[in-house]
């Protein structure tokens, strides 16, 4: 019961974190009925596929870094810019991966709470007022690609419970378990990361006219690259 509870938890905070960044009341969002069906483990044969699951999550990952980079170095000081890059590349120095992913963890939690603190309403539409036009397509670009990776991120935890569920009642999918429930980690951290900026994003779409997407599905926007800190281009 408890772990159901937790599950449950953890789910209404990330609905509630996707509703602010894509700025609809979350009734509206998600309904109590997709909530509850959220929650249930997916049965079906296909959703058993760690290798597809693993290549999403490793895909909205970056998605997410490379959005987050650049919402950081548009509306961050330079000083709080500076630090989240510094904290990045010395992540990636790192050679074991889980002592690498942790400090990236650490990193994106703090330039978001940094963003958090430092841009509000009025401050965000004169930032973006004072961007030239393809500085307000990147941002815009940005925003939109870091609310398209938290539906990912949803969709893929959601997706976890029947794989995980999956995976265990099979001997030879056993070894990738691991490396799946690390993902699902990851993914829950990304979205901790989002709940702490969903509050910035209604604002920041009307300031530089983009709508939120609509669909996990929805194709990314073109933007910068920032693969110099994550070790390999960012997914498109």
């Amino acid at each position: 019961m408890n772990r159901h509870s937790s599950s449950r938890r953890g789910l209404i905070s990330t609905l509630v974190a996707l509703a602010a960044l894509t700025g609809m009341p979350s009734a509206q969002a998600f309904g109590v009925g997709e909530l509850l069906g959220a929650v249930k483990p997916s049965t079906s044969a296909g959703a058993v596929d760690p290798d597809s699951f693993l290549k999403a999550a490793a895909h909205a990952e970056k998605l997410m870094g490379n959005s987050l980079t650049l919402l950081v170095r548009s509306l961050a000081s330079k000083e709080a810019a500076a630090s989240y890059e510094s904290a990045m590349k010395a992540a990636l120095s790192q050679t074991d991966p889980k002592e690498a992913q942790s400090q990236i963890n650490a990193a994106q939690t703090s330039a978001a709470a940094a963003l958090n603190e430092q841009v509000k309403g009025s401050q965000l539409k004169a930032a973006a007022s004072a961007m030239s036009g393809e500085q307000r397509k990147q941002l815009g670009a940005a925003a939109f690609n870091f609310s398209l990776a938290m539906l990912q991120d949803k969709a893929l935890i959601d997706q976890s419970k029947g794989l995980i569920s999956g995976m265990s009642a099979n001997p030879t999918l056993l070894g990738k378990l691991g490396s799946v429930k690390d993902a699902v980690s990851s993914l829950s951290t990304q979205v901790e990361v989002g709940a702490k900026i969903a509050g910035l994003m209604p604002d920041l779409f009307g300031s530089v006219g983009v709508k939120a997407p609509a669909s996990k599905d929805d194709k990314p926007k073109a933007m910068e690259d920032a693969s110099e800190l994550f070790g390999k281009p960012a997914a498109k």
